[in-house]
């Protein structure tokens, strides 16, 4: 008989996760309280981008001086709240530390290269095999420079991206115009990411990924995972809203809530919730490919629905309601760039969204098997690189769930290991 693994969390990593442990000869069974390609689901609402080039991590040594410029004016990228940061200071001193020194960074950077170096060659080939390629496009992704002057703030991180196989090329103002006449604001130019692609329907993808599953003969339960149950250093069951649960195995694919299942069994990754807010605008805004716009930080990606405009970061508490004017913000940009727009998000055809995203205080996702169990496997906390560093986090889970050990930190930058034990939650 095949050995039973249970997957927590129904997004785009547990549900590729799910796929591939299936193809390994698994009994596999994927557990969400909600429906794969849920409207509330960070999977749903990201901006699609399937990017080689995400590898640069935020924290970076000249993060400092510019935060001032992230966090005030009306149409910053980041907010949050005060009291929610200070009472989380040492998970954000973390995550600046982390990106102090170039080394730093580069270590980060290689590690996120291995996870998407190959994200749309493996996108392509997932998808064609649930009957969903046309959900995948590979014409490249842009990065457009307002000014000479940011274009060479920026050009040490292209070089080290090229060091690790990122295949770009720069096109000046004029070239731009001519490969994205629908943005009207004048720009110093742009990078052209070349293996870059997109997802046109991120929520559709997942859906369609799950029936994929489905047929394959993975097992979908609605249900809300609410303890682990173990004896000694293996986890006995699952306690769910609908009832115990025991399998050989369990992979936990919780995105931003899975933070507190890892705390029950001694493991305490530094993850927090942050909030992203994305527009929808009505058809008719047309773009080539996908574009990250360098001042604003917003990314604008053309989907099968309209341009997705996303690119907004809140810092606050997961009960927090949420902040619209964050959405108004993206709109407010977007114009800039692309001339006559909605002037409000609640205008006819404009939809709205705010979704959690997982975000380990060094960047890096946790991949690998918990401390104290041997049954008990990790896969989450991607922030915005979830969507495409699904398959190659889906074959790195199957390899931690094949092997059954622990990997050191000094042998995966992804380890669980490398973050303190609640040795008080410990079996």
């Amino acid at each position: 008989m095949n050995s039973s693994v249970a997957i927590v969390g129904a997004g785009v990593i547990g549900t590729v996760t799910a796929i591939e442990l299936n193809r390994l000869g698994y009994d596999v069974t994927l557990i969400d309280r909600d429906e794969p390609g849920s409207s509330g689901a960070a999977s749903s609402g990201n901006g699609g981008w399937l990017c080689p080039a995400s590898i640069i991590p935020v924290s970076v040594p000249s993060l400092l001086w510019r935060l001032p410029s992230f966090l005030f004016g009306r149409s910053a990228p980041l907010s949050g709240n005060l009291g929610f940061a200070i009472r989380n200071a040492r998970h954000f001193a973390r995550f600046v530390t982390s990106g102090l020194t170039l080394e730093r960074v580069r270590h980060k950077a290689g590690a996120l290269s291995t996870l998407l170096s190959d994200t749309v060659a493996r996108h392509q080939a997932l998808a064609k095999e649930a009957g969903l390629q046309h959900l995948i496009r590979s014409e490249g992704l842009l990065y457009t420079y307002g000014s000479e002057q940011a274009f060479r703030r920026d050009l040490r991180w292209w070089t080290l991206r090229r060091e690790l196989g990122v295949n770009w090329t720069f096109l000046d103002g004029r070239a731009l115009r001519a490969e994205e006449p629908g943005i009207e604001r004048d720009c110093f130019g742009a990078i052209l990411v070349t293996d870059g692609g997109h997802c046109t329907d991120p929520a559709g993808y997942v859906r369609g990924l799950a029936d994929h599953a489905r047929r394959r003969g993975v097992h979908v339960i609605k249900a809300d995972v609410t303890r682990l149950i173990h004896a000694g250093h293996r986890l006995a069951g699952l306690e769910t809203s609908e009832g115990m649960l025991a399998f050989d195995a369990v992979v936990i694919c919780g995105g931003a809530h899975s933070r507190a299942l890892a705390r029950q069994i001694g493991d305490d990754p530094p993850l927090l919730s942050e909030r992203g807010y994305h527009v929808t605008l009505p058809p008719g805004e047309r773009l080539r490919r996908p574009v990250m716009f360098d001042d604003a930080l917003m990314v604008a990606t053309p989907m099968i629905d309209g341009i997705r405009l996303a690119g907004q970061v809140e810092i606050a508490g997961p009960d927090s309601p949420p902040d619209w004017s964050r959405a108004q913000a993206l709109l407010d940009l977007a114009r800039r760039y692309f001339g006559a727009l909605p002037g409000d998000i609640r205008q006819p055809g404009v939809s709205i969204w705010m979704g959690r995203r997982p975000a380990i205080a060094d960047e890096l996702p946790v991949i690998g098997r918990a401390t104290n169990m041997e049954n008990v496997h990790f896969a989450f906390g991607h922030g915005f690189t979830g969507l495409g560093a699904a398959p190659a986090t889906a074959a790195l889970a199957a390899r931690s769930l094949q092997s059954g050990h622990a990997s050191p930190p000094q042998a995966s930058p992804f380890s669980p290991q490398r973050f303190p034990v609640r040795t008080s939650s410990a079996p």
